[in-house]
């Protein structure tokens, strides 16, 4: 049996080393060289390797536990006996008794506690149907496609912040040249963890029992409504968290680590405000995140020359670029104004870790005497910043920009 943990210590240290390539590219201020451009691309084909090996390992651990725990049921062959979401979903919601269903309760708990009861029970959803509830296109979101995501567990993660110590960037590494023969000098790193404990998330819809047995329509519920339900609701508390939810991922806007831009002018945004964003950011992947409302004052924004600065392609559908980056829309973004309402972003520096996959549960407690049934889809996930704060550049910046109201 492999040892996972080290597997994974050697991806990271391979994400450190590409890190550090690029880091050392934008320090000097230039692109990469063709050389540096070739081994980061034969890193990158490592790492994707790294990680469909430690994905197998697990996954084959995770099943040689599960049959040691109770060598009469096969989880993973039971998974594949069923022929459709749609068939599991009905199953697990009409007949939570069936033998294909041994092992994937969550937790153990029960599967029929009222809606009442919180997020216990309910069972896990089949890996060869939780990929395609799991999986964002960044058409659905902004944040998610965009973001660095570790693979699921629902256990603490930790995980060093990127920070400045001194001089130096990455926790506190400190870099020395060597000459040849030399002894390497000794260093007590000191560093900041950043802890990701992922919190849950679910969504429920309204079913008639009729509607309960037909498994098509069960499987587009879960697939369309529930799915595209629990991608906004993360996506909202990802970017802002506008209800102050507690347990639930850091939010970009207004952490530590977003640097926060005044406004010019009161319910407006103007050349300058972007200007004085753009000067503040440090990253490579950047994108801007901004509410509708904003559009038309992005749409007549002139700068010093009394030139359009955006003006995007209507015939093509194309959103344009501003100061070289993507603008994109977002309905959670907060309202023309208001801190927020536009957003700089690198988001590979925002983390995001998945607990345990989907699982699906019932209660036809709530309204019994009606014949309705509340179908409940949910999963764990955390998510916060890279950075505890703001990088002590001249002057400050980070990957995190937002303009504040006035």
């Amino acid at each position: 049996m492999k040892n996972v943990e080290e597997m994974k210590g050697k991806m990271y240290t391979l994400i450190d080393e590409v890190r550090n390539l690029a880091a050392t590219a934008e320090k000097e201020d230039r692109a990469l060289s063709a050389e540096e451009r070739e081994k980061k691309d034969k890193m990158m084909d490592s790492i994707r390797d790294m990680e469909k090996d430690i994905t197998a390992e697990e996954e084959m651990q995770r099943v040689e536990a599960q049959r040691a725990k109770s060598p009469d049921a096969d989880p993973e062959k039971s998974a594949h006996e069923w022929k459709s979401l749609g068939e599991f979903v009905k199953t697990a919601l009409t007949n939570p008794n069936d033998k294909r269903l041994a092992n994937r309760e969550v937790e153990g708990r029960q599967a029929n506690q009222s809606m009442g009861d919180g997020a216990q029970g309910g069972f896990l959803v089949p890996e060869q149907f939780s990929d395609q509830l799991l999986t964002v296109s960044p058409d659905e979101a902004i944040v998610r496609p965009r973001a660095t995501v570790f693979e699921s567990g629902d256990s603490d993660f930790k995980i060093p912040a990127l920070q400045y110590s001194g001089n130096n960037m990455f926790a506190g590494a400190e870099v020395t040249w060597i000459d040849e023969g030399n002894t390497k000098p000794q260093t007590d790193i000191q560093f900041k963890q950043i802890t990701l404990q992922p919190y849950e998330v679910a969504g429920h819809v309204r079913v008639t029992d009729k509607l309960l047995r037909n498994a098509p329509v069960i499987e587009q519920i879960v697939s369309t409504q529930l799915r595209r339900a629990l991608i906004d609701a993360e996506e909202e508390v990802f970017l802002t968290n506008s209800g102050n939810v507690a347990n639930a991922p850091n939010p970009i806007i207004g952490d530590a680590a977003t640097i926060t831009i005044g406004r010019d002018t009161d319910n407006e945004v103007q050349y300058e405000d972007v200007i004085n964003m753009f000067s503040r950011f440090r990253g490579q992947r950047a994108v801007w995140i901004v509410n509708r409302g904003v559009i038309p004052q992005l749409m007549g924004m002139k700068d010093d020359g009394d030139v359009m600065v955006w003006q995007p392609n209507a015939r093509e559908g194309n959103p344009g670029t501003l100061l070289g980056y993507p603008v994109l829309y977002s309905d959670n973004s907060p309202s023309l104004g208001s801190t927020g309402d536009v957003v700089l972003a690198d988001l590979s520096y925002y983390l995001i870790r998945d607990g345990i996959g989907v699982a699906i549960a019932a209660s036809p407690h709530v309204e019994f005497t009606n014949n309705i049934t509340y179908i409940k889809a949910f999963k764990t996930v955390d998510g916060k910043p890279w950075l505890s704060g703001p990088l002590p550049t001249d002057p400050t910046s980070s990957p995190f920009v937002e303009l504040e109201a006035f």
